[in-house]
């Protein structure tokens, strides 16, 4: 990870993308359908200020509790790889959802 600006920015510009082809979906589904567009536009936004909102996280420990500075700098670096992870995990998953929601709505959905 380069650094959380970036992070941030990827984060705005991917949820931004989705939104627009949620918007050229809903010009192409019927009447009873821009509802549920509608909501799928404001999950995205929820999902995005959710994940916005997580990016930033602290290290909960100190030098003074380990051993030296190497041990410290190792568990810090593991500790936030983790985290990263985790949230690039959650916010994957949700994007998959949205992306089958988005499917479904434009009926592109395949049946398996």
């Amino acid at each position: 990870m380069k650094s959380k600006r970036d992070l941030k920015k990827q984060i705005k510009y991917i949820c931004g993308d989705l939104v627009g082809e949620c918007m050229l979906i809903g010009e192409i589904v019927t009447e009873d359908k821009q509802d549920d567009v509608a909501q799928l536009i404001i999950d995205i936004a929820v999902l995005q200020e959710s994940t916005l909102r997580n990016v930033t996280f602290a290290f909960d420990k100190s030098v003074r509790d380990f051993a030296s500075v190497h041990e410290y700098h190792k568990a810090r670096s593991v500790y936030y790889r983790a985290a990263y992870g985790a949230l690039h995990e959650k916010f994957n998953a949700s994007l998959n959802e949205c992306v089958h929601r988005m499917n479904d709505l434009a009926g592109l959905s395949q049946k398996a």
